[in-house]
């Protein structure tokens, strides 16, 4: 996927591809925006890397990871004053055509791939703040100074030519609906080809249609 990570690598295009069609949603609300400014090219290069290595070999999707660094912290980024001045990671999960059974289980696929990637973040920053002599507590209403780890947002971008007929939400996979608790785990899927095209998302299906030329010869050879 080499057009594509060269796309996300685009501080810009990545800020306004996040904060226009494709906005990470909590519970159906919009997060915050992403400040431009604010992207760490290197932070987001380890974690994109780091995130990678925490998904079993064969998943077909691929994750790339923007992060952003408030600039506003203490102990030389170890640690905040506040918890909206943590970093935040917004992961942009890539999903190709896929057949089942990966379709009908990315939502739990997602879900358990995030909290992998909360505990391995967690522990990347506890390690950090003990190496600047720092000592993480565990407390039910945390005063500062509060650890910076980063705090996860995402998306999932199905960037397939064929419709996608798999499942976006982990309540689809619960075996008994009247049991469910009400956490939807959602997985904020956005069906590109299927959405109104500006700038943005064109340039993001050319990169995809460039890094996958042998699907576009399948269709052209079946078109004959």
């Amino acid at each position: 996927m080499n057009k594509i990570a060269e796309l996300l690598k685009d501080k810009r295009y990545a800020a306004e591809l996040l904060n226009g069609p494709c906005r990470p949603k909590h519970k159906g609300q919009n997060c915050a925006p992403i400040n431009l400014d604010w992207i760490d090219e290197t932070m987001s290069e380890y974690a994109t890397e780091a995130s990678r290595r925490l998904l079993p070999a064969g998943i077909p999707y691929v994750p790339y990871i923007i992060a952003e660094r408030n600039p506003d912290t203490m102990y030389d980024g170890t640690s905040v004053d506040s918890n909206d001045k943590r970093m935040r990671y917004f992961v942009i999960m890539i999903v190709p055509d896929s057949e089942y059974p990966y379709n009908h289980s990315i939502p739990l696929i997602n879900e358990l791939w995030r909290l992998s990637l909360n505990c391995h973040e967690t522990m990347r920053a506890c390690i950090a703040a003990a190496m600047s002599y720092m000592i993480v507590q565990i407390a039910e209403n945390p005063i500062p100074p509060i650890l910076n780890n980063a705090i996860i947002e995402w998306v999932t971008l199905y960037l397939g030519r064929e419709q996608y007929n798999g499942i976006t939400a982990l309540s689809e996979q619960w075996d008994d609906i009247s049991e469910f608790d009400g956490y939807e785990a959602d997985i904020n899927l956005y069906k590109v080809r299927e959405m109104e095209r500006n700038d943005l998302l064109q340039r993001l299906i050319a990169a995809y249609d460039e890094d996958f030329p042998e699907m576009n010869n399948m269709g052209a050879e079946d078109n004959e």
